[in-house]
């Protein structure tokens, strides 16, 4: 067959990936499941249905639901399918051992077209009379939409940072900022507690700062880094820069780059972000992603997380957490969590840190590694092996 038929039917599988990839792939009219009586749960549904639409698709979906460890109980209702949709193919790619014995037969009585996909070519197989699936490169892109409402969750906002593109000119300034906050680690911290301080009575989004050039926060006397200043104003990031060592002024020179500089994480996310989306290889990139688990997002009481920065290649989710300071057990289990709860089987927890981890704190570096969650360090960071990283993690 030449011609991919008008329907799937989808054996339905607990790895969730597996039941929307062949309708992503291949766009079919309808989308027909049949799994265990779980297939009568109403938000199970709505979360394969939510995930189509995130992914554009008017597909129609259709449950049905039997006795998934009897043979005859199967065949019956793959019979009735059959009849009902007619021009069908049988998506072998999930699904239990019972279900698809029950298939086999069944194929090959009526000459119901079989496939499937390979996860080590990552590409679908022909399995019988279904030439129009055999060796189709899968070349899925997935959002972060469609991947949260797989899992149930939605994607309720940005949070400290909202940022849908990213022009040359922003791309720039960002790199421009982490190469200034790499090569001045230290009077980077300083610098932003200062500018933290001094920023808290300007108003509303004011850019234009005029402060003593020492100020008080916490009963300790904070003072920038003249070094960090002189490299921000030559870089662009602020203007007319003015120290006469009692007092400084200075103009931030947009909202974001005012962000970057007034809290001390904000700067590796940004940083981590724009690498990414320059990679130019995932079909979704966000900065600061509000996870809403349940999916109800006018609902009174949420469980809610925020993520650093979340990546998706074709169809693996990468969640990430960005941490400037120390880092112990308690953040990578949240990642970790995370990563589970919303991205299924392919997910891939990464922290990225400014810590020294592999080389001073083995510990946490075995825990990580015994974890599956993958570390950015320090010294990947300052050797500008991010993108190589993120690279290697991103890979089926």
């Amino acid at each position: 067959m030449n011609r991919f038929p008008e329907t799937i039917i989808e054996i339905y599988d607990e790895e969730q990936i597996y039941n929307v990839l062949a309708p992503v792939q291949f766009k079919p009219k309808n989308a027909v499941y049949i799994g265990t009586r779980k297939l009568k749960n109403k938000k199970l549904k709505n979360n394969i249905i939510s995930c189509l639409r995130a992914m554009s698709l008017d597909t129609r979906c259709f449950f049905y639901s039997t006795d998934m460890l009897s043979i005859d109980a199967v065949i019956a209702e793959l019979e009735n399918i059959i009849a009902t949709f007619g021009d069908c193919a049988i998506d072998l790619t999930g699904g239990s051992e019972v279900a698809l014995v029950a298939v086999g037969m069944i194929a090959k009585e009526k000459n119901i077209p079989l496939f499937r996909y390979d996860r080590f070519t990552c590409s679908y197989k022909n399995i019988y009379n279904c030439e129009a699936a055999d060796n189709v490169k899968a070349e899925p892109a997935f959002n972060i939409d469609a991947i949260l409402a797989l899992s149930g969750g939605a994607m309720k906002s940005h949070g400290h940072l909202a940022i849908d593109t990213l022009d040359s000119e922003t791309e720039r300034d960002i790199f421009r900022v982490w190469s200034i906050y790499k090569n001045n680690h230290r009077g980077w911290h300083r610098s932003v507690s200062y500018l933290q301080q001094i920023s808290k009575d300007l108003e509303g989004r004011e850019l234009h700062v005029d402060a003593g050039a020492v100020v008080y926060g916490n009963a300790k006397i904070s003072g920038a880094d003249s070094e960090v200043m002189t490299a921000l104003c030559e870089a662009g990031i602020i203007r007319n820069y003015k120290n006469d060592g009692k007092r400084i002024s200075f103009d931030y020179k947009n909202e974001l780059m005012r962000s970057c500089l007034i809290d001390i994480g904000i700067c590796l996310e940004l940083y981590v972000f724009a690498a990414a989306k320059s990679m130019g290889i995932y079909s979704d990139v966000q900065i600061s992603v509000v996870v809403d688990w349940d999916g109800i997002l006018d609902a009174r009481i949420n469980t809610i997380n925020e993520i650093d920065v979340v990546l998706v290649h074709g169809f693996v989710p990468i969640f990430i957490s960005c941490k400037s300071g120390t880092v112990n057990v308690t953040t990578l289990n949240e990642i970790k969590t995370l990563a589970k709860q919303f991205g299924g089987e392919y997910a891939r927890p990464v922290l990225v840190t400014m810590s020294d981890i592999k080389n001073r704190d083995r510990f946490l570096a075995q825990r990580a590694a015994d974890m599956g969650v993958e570390i950015i360090d320090r010294a990947d960071l300052i050797n500008e092996r991010l993108s190589k990283r993120l690279y290697t993690v991103s890979r089926v």
